[in-house]
């Protein structure tokens, strides 16, 4: 069929096959059939390979997206749908935070902690960890956390999520009852749980990080998109000043995390995991020429040397 300018695709041909079977004349030999049923076979194979193969490209493009820009990194404070209806709770007294919390959202955990919305004052929230976690004083580390970020945002406009001192109480039974999906598993049953009032993160914004350029780049890329030039350049000099800070306090290279939002400001996120003391080899390696390289990347972006659409 090829000479007379016909060309049959692996349907085509399935198709094609499974008609002349069914109209062969009775008298086919066994042999003859089987052939046939053969080739029949293998016309549905090429199909399922084919159909296999040209759906399975967006869908490595979405596994390479997600990998780039997973969604617990970027703020989202929408409604999870996989929700359940809640038990007991409503919103209200800010001093029962338990009671204040939405616990619908979706998923904000950390490996220690998970941020929870208040629903009186979508403003703030709370950071609630495992007040047993590794069996180690979390409160005093959580308050040393809390004291440490005041004492850089005095020293350096040091921009960051906490609002008070963090305390630590009993597991309240309503707060374990109402947990469900990957809360539930994240939490288990705790004795007791820190609580450290917080500031919300804008929504949208985007948490990077130094252990590998193609990610980091990928994660600039997507904020790029959705922001002005102002912001762009905004976000120049936020990064410039935080590449001074982790000068004069090179602790702060410890599993270094920061959050950019939409405006171009940056906050430090997650100062528990800052030791008073050197960073690892690992970490000194890993954010060597980071933020340099993420100044260049928006800088080029602003230039317009970098596509971000």
């Amino acid at each position: 069929h090829e000479k007379n300018g016909t060309h049959f695709t692996p349907k085509l041909l399935q198709i094609f096959t499974i008609t002349q079977v069914m109209t062969l004349p009775r008298s086919i030999t066994v042999p003859a059939a089987i052939i046939l049923a053969a080739a029949s076979v293998a016309c549905m194979v090429l199909t399922s390979l084919s159909t296999s193969t040209e759906s399975s490209s967006p869908n490595l493009d979405n596994r390479r997206q997600l990998k780039l820009m997973p969604q617990k990194e970027i703020i989202r404070y929408g409604l999870d749908p996989k929700t359940i209806k809640l038990r007991g709770t409503r919103p209200g007294d800010e001093g029962y935070w338990w009671k204040d919390i939405n616990y619908r959202q979706r998923g904000l955990c950390g490996g220690e902690k998970c941020f929870f919305v208040s629903m009186s004052d979508s403003s703030k929230g709370y950071l609630i960890g495992d007040g047993n976690f590794h069996k180690v004083p979390r409160l005093a580390e959580a308050v040393e956390a809390y004291t440490y970020a005041a004492e850089l945002e005095a020293e350096y406009n040091f921009r960051h999520f906490y609002a008070d001192p963090p305390y630590e109480m009993n597991t309240p039974r309503a707060f374990v009852r109402n947990l469900w999906g990957d809360y539930k598993k994240h939490f288990g049953k705790p004795k007791s749980l820190i609580i450290q009032p917080s500031r919300t993160a804008p929504e949208g914004s985007i948490i990077i990080r130094c252990y590998n350029d193609r990610v980091l780049y990928g994660r600039l890329l997507y904020i790029l998109q959705s922001m002005s030039v102002e912001s762009k350049q905004n976000l120049l000099g936020e990064l410039e000043s935080v590449i001074q800070v982790v000068e004069a306090q090179p602790v702060l290279i410890n599993d270094f995390q920061l959050v950019i939002d939409t405006n171009g400001r940056t906050y430090h996120l997650d100062l528990n995991r800052v030791k008073r003391g050197e960073a690892s080899q690992k970490d000194a390696r890993n954010f060597e020429g980071c933020l340099e390289g993420a100044v260049k990347y928006v800088g080029d972006s602003i230039n317009g040397t970098v596509s971000v659409s």
